[in-house]
């Protein structure tokens, strides 16, 4: 005689713990960005599902807040702009100044290039993390987003 009993944890029982968009945030946020999460955020009554799209979107808003600072001060740093294929003389910080800028500039959009393919790895660990229950918090995200009541 067999026993019908099937272990903890497994089967549909999985469902209560977890959520397919919980799963599949992580993938849907890699093209959407922090659109995606946060909308999945603001509409999720799954709590399983709000954590992974809390940290998705953690995340996201940090890649772009890098992207814009490390925009403004590369072009903060630029001395000459190319319009129309003319070149114009343009700065508006001292000359030393804008090169430090310029400099600091390039650095933090060599950050943004590594924060983008740090984003496929992380989107993959954190997709896995979900599928096996376990909402993985992003390394290196600034907490935007906190967790509402």
């Amino acid at each position: 005689m067999t026993s019908t009993t099937s272990t903890p944890g497994t089967g549909p029982e999985l469902l209560t713990e977890r959520s397919i968009g919980g799963i599949l945030v992580h993938i849907f946020a890699l093209g959407t960005g922090i659109i995606g999460a946060g909308l999945v955020y603001l509409i999720s009554n799954n709590e399983f599902t709000q954590t992974n799209a809390r940290n998705a979107l953690n995340w996201h808003a940090s890649v772009l807040a890098l992207t814009i600072i490390a925009i403004l001060v590369f072009f903060l740093g630029a001395d000459e702009l190319t319009i129309g294929g003319e070149v114009m003389e343009w700065s508006l910080l001292p000359s030393p100044l804008d090169t430090v800028f310029a400099l600091i500039g390039t650095l933090l959009l060599i950050l943004v290039v590594l924060a983008a393919f740090l984003t496929g790895i992380f989107t993959l660990i954190a997709t896995v993390k979900a599928i096996f229950g376990t909402a993985w918090e992003y390394p290196l995200a600034r907490n935007f987003v906190q967790r509402y009541a």
